[in-house]
């Protein structure tokens, strides 16, 4: 009976019924995109924010006391959080007369900091190298221009703009700076670009007053601290500390975009909800004479609530389905458009998606049914309504 009745009910009004469903299906279909999107795009942000420069560098714990072997800097990929590290690139400073020099493996270089600039091109041969925009302006060099360094001939390949030291240095491929200061297989410095997550109160706790069950869940965390605590353990006698400035501002984006999305979810969610009021308070209002006549005949009010109830959820289903639908798609466009990639929507996420819009027509609908049923069924069917 109650399926008759609710079947019977639907057919009514069909455009407010329709207004609400799309009501619904939007809020639901913004809602599920942005859960989507927020859920997997961490590491697609932080690989976009992996522009930004090394968000780890390793050192000698005793600064000038040695250097890290060169053949230690593979040892850095063989750590837990190996397949983390996007980028690695060892170097050498060195110094001729009052200009600062840095080796650098080049092809590392540029992938570990895409986002320098260049006048001219990467150098790409032992008797090319880089020159800082800084010391480019102060002597008025330019690409293909010869320098001679530590004695050795030199062939500018290009200006770098890179916003930090490298600026006021040249730059020598790696094995070059090491032959012209005779230290073989030696590296001062490692910039490492790993994916990491965005550190919280938790990974700042220390590590000394955590209980074992906590240091196990912050050690198979990949924050930056983790990654660079198991660094030092793999290359003995070395200092990895992250890069402040460059960690805290991803785990400030991705705060602060997780907390946007989210609003955004919450206000489409709440959007939805007051469409459902505002139209339901009307329907309501249309059929006192039919719930009082439902009241009047004996029907419980637990059990007219029941059989509207079933009509407003089975209207959320409706647009909770077409809404997660719609969002699946939405969330597919936007990993296309903004960050070239597929965005891996969890499957629990529609599901939830259709409750929560279920939910969310009961909970729009609830104040305008309670106000109709605590209408006396008598005073309404004599005013003939």
């Amino acid at each position: 009976m109650i399926l008759r009745f609710v079947k019977d009910s639907l057919k009514r009004a069909p455009r407010r019924k329709a207004l609400i469903i799309a009501a619904i299906a939007m809020g639901s279909a913004v809602a599920t995109s942005m859960l989507g999107v927020m859920l997997s795009i961490g590491d697609k942000i932080n690989r976009e924010l992996r522009q930004a420069g090394a968000n780890i560098v390793v050192t000698e714990r005793i600064p000038d006391a040695g250097y890290i072997a060169e053949s230690d800097v593979s040892k850095i990929k063989s750590i837990f959080w190996g397949l983390n590290i996007t980028g690695l690139s060892p170097s050498l400073s060195g110094r001729d007369v009052d200009t600062q020099l840095q080796g650098l493996d080049f092809a590392a270089t540029r992938k570990v900091n895409p986002a320098w600039r260049i006048d001219g091109q990467w150098a790409s041969h032992d008797n090319e190298c880089m020159v800082g925009q800084g010391i480019a302006q102060r002597r008025a060099l330019k690409p293909g221009m010869e320098l001679a360094i530590l004695g050795a001939p030199f062939k500018i390949a290009g200006i770098i703009e890179a916003g930090d030291e490298a600026d006021d240095r040249i730059l020598l491929p790696l094995h070059r700076l090491q032959q012209l200061t005779r230290r073989p297989n030696a590296v001062d410095r490692i910039d490492v670009a790993a994916l990491t997550k965005p550190e919280d109160d938790f990974a700042r706790k220390d590590t000394r007053t955590m209980t074992r069950a906590e240091l196990e869940r912050w050690s198979c965390t990949n924050y930056v601290a983790v990654i660079a605590k198991e660094i030092e353990d793999a290359i003995p006698g070395a200092q990895a500390r992250a890069v402040r400035r460059v960690a805290d501002s991803e785990g400030q984006i991705l705060d602060r975009i997780g907390g946007l999305m989210g609003l955004i979810t919450l206000a489409a969610l709440i959007s939805a909800g007051l469409t459902v009021w505002s139209l339901t308070a009307t329907t309501m209002m249309e059929r006192r004479g039919e719930i009082a006549i439902m009241q009047a005949i004996g029907g419980a009010r637990w059990l007219v609530a029941t059989i509207l109830s079933v009509e407003v959820a089975f209207i959320g289903l409706t647009g909770g389905i077409v809404g997660a639908i719609a969002g699946v798609w939405l969330a597919g466009y936007v990993g296309a458009s903004v960050f070239h990639d597929a965005i891996d929507i969890s499957p629990i996420l529609p599901f939830a998606i259709i409750l929560a819009a279920v939910l969310v027509a009961l909970a729009g609908a609830a104040q305008p049914l309670s106000k109709a049923l605590n209408l006396e069924p008598a005073q309404i069917l004599r005013e003939g309504v």
